[in-house]
């Protein structure tokens, strides 16, 4: 039987080699211009473009019960996002912008937090 990729290392040897050759132009070195305050300014919308980047988030391990995961997933993607979208007019929104933005809620409600755990512990608030 033959090597159905026998010809690929060829291929690969005769374009690292093209790239290599001492008859290829060399390429221009970048000049420097001035840093106009425009360039610095993004030139998306902010309809357009999610808050942040994804590689400026970390990924964070949630222990939830898969019911509670899985009504968390329908109302970001269903009630959410469809409001973002069809009310606001927003576009490309990152799963990574709306867990931030539900995280954050949360954070700035910590008696809820705290109530929640004992309403599923069967105690009462006291």
């Amino acid at each position: 039987m033959s090597d159905p990729f026998g010809d690929l290392d060829a291929a690969m040897d005769d374009s690292t080699q093209a790239d290599s050759s001492p008859d290829s132009e060399p390429t221009a070195e970048p000049v420097d211009e001035p840093i106009t305050e425009s360039d610095t300014e993004d030139t998306a919308a902010p309809q357009e473009a999610p808050a942040f980047e994804f590689d400026e988030t970390v990924h964070k391990a949630l222990y939830v019960l898969e019911e509670v995961a899985t009504e968390f997933d329908d109302i970001i993607t269903y009630d959410v996002e469809r409001d973002l979208t069809r009310t606001h007019g927003l576009k490309n929104i990152k799963k990574s912008e709306l867990h931030n933005a539900a995280l954050s809620v949360v954070s700035e409600h910590p008696d809820l937090i705290v109530e929640r755990v004992l309403e599923q512990r069967g105690l009462d608030d006291e």
